[in-house]
């Protein structure tokens, strides 16, 4: 048996409505070939710049200049005395050949504190407010009003995404949360369609929305042996889990026709729980997960007295001709296989139709046909 267990769980977010300078990354070729010329000509001056991007040292200094101070305002360098030279974020903007620009402007941002999540900004957007003709027009002021009395200030988990620097969960390119002001409109009943699933034997952690996944990543297996007994242990059923051949014993009384002739069931766990220290994820607090069946698991019984009977039942079920000795032998040998471990004997042929025959009021037709078998000598 080896099956992927995949944890399921939706998503909780929040949704705001925030004030806030955000840097989104674009492609700037003209700021790129500054920071090449830096990356390649440390401390230069502007003149120097010039005429290395321009062949030009006087005439198009001015030029170079705003190009340098642009790169300096976005940190992508610094001037010590008119020299200019690269700083980190602006090797890291040549590198990816992407420049951080920042925007200032109303921002709907969708967060989460889902510790599978490897940061908490769950997708970002810029929100554009109605103009001032429609409010004008009176169309929305009542709504203007009421949003204005929903300002509030932002929880510490907005607060928490200050100077983040990723791509979001939802995908898109990669931002910079650079300001965010303290206070904004809680997006209440907002439609939550994300959901994060982690398969846990494999090591990948996803999130969908609806059905698309739109994030993706792989983190350590964890042993699926070591989860299944934490599971078994949390239901209250590791005293009757069998590790070494992974089999669940159960008592014969509580299983269906299914279970006894396929020796296997699938098991419910309630509440899949996975504790810190069992976890390749940090993770603050033990993390619970929806209800999850764990198909086709191996059972057996779990006493002699159980065996005995479940292979009897197995050999009554089997017999669907007249029971020949052969055909008998081969019936018998197959319904007790599976409970090799245990002391049981089947009885003979001969054996069963004799309490068959003290039964004969209520013979069905698979007795019939063992006694049958037996009185012919077949």
């Amino acid at each position: 048996m080896s099956q992927d267990i995949i944890l399921k769980r939706k998503l909780v977010t929040q949704t705001w409505l925030v004030q806030g300078e955000i840097a989104t990354a674009s492609k700037r070729p003209e700021i790129n070939c500054v920071l090449a010329f830096l990356s390649e000509y440390p401390n230069s001056k502007a003149k120097v710049c010039s005429e290395h991007l321009f062949g030009d040292k006087i005439g198009r200094q001015v030029v170079a200049q705003r190009l340098l101070d642009m790169a300096i305002r976005l940190e992508l360098a610094e001037s010590t005395y008119g020299s200019y030279r690269l700083t980190d974020c602006g090797q890291e903007a040549l590198d990816k050949e992407q420049v951080m620009v920042p925007e200032d402007g109303c921002w709907k941002i969708c967060v989460s504190n889902d510790a599978l999540l490897p940061h908490k900004l769950v997708s970002i957007e810029a929100h554009t407010e109605p103009s001032a003709s429609m409010v004008g027009l009176g169309k929305n002021s009542n709504n203007l009003i009421a949003r204005k009395d929903r300002l509030v200030p932002i929880p510490p988990i907005i607060k928490s995404i200050a100077n983040l620097q990723a791509q979001p969960i939802a995908g898109g390119d990669e931002v910079k949360v650079n300001v965010i002001e303290n206070k904004g409109e809680n997006l209440q009943d907002q439609d939550n369609q994300f959901q994060i699933e982690w398969n846990i034997t494999r090591g990948s952690i996803s999130v969908k929305k609806g059905k698309e996944v739109i994030h993706t990543r792989n983190v350590e297996p964890i042993d699926r042996m070591k989860v299944l007994n934490l599971f078994f242990d949390g239901e209250g059923l590791l005293n009757q889990w069998d590790e070494s051949t992974e089999t669940l014993s159960v008592n014969f009384n509580e299983t269906t026709d299914a279970e006894r002739i396929s020796m296997k069931r699938n098991v419910k766990i309630a509440r899949p729980t996975i504790s810190p220290n069992s976890s390749p994820v940090s993770m603050a607090a033990p993390q619970s997960f929806e209800p999850l069946t764990l198909q086709n698991l191996n059972i057996s019984a779990d006493s002699d007295t159980d065996a005995y009977e479940w292979a009897l039942w197995r050999l009554a079920n089997s017999i669907n001709m007249y029971a020949s000795k052969d055909k008998y032998e081969s019936w018998k040998e197959k319904s007790q296989a599976p409970f090799a471990r245990f002391e049981l004997s089947l009885p003979s042929r001969d054996e069963l139709a004799s309490s068959l025959w003290f039964e004969s009021d209520k013979l069905s037709q698979a007795n019939w046909q063992v006694i049958a078998a037996n009185d012919w000598n077949l």
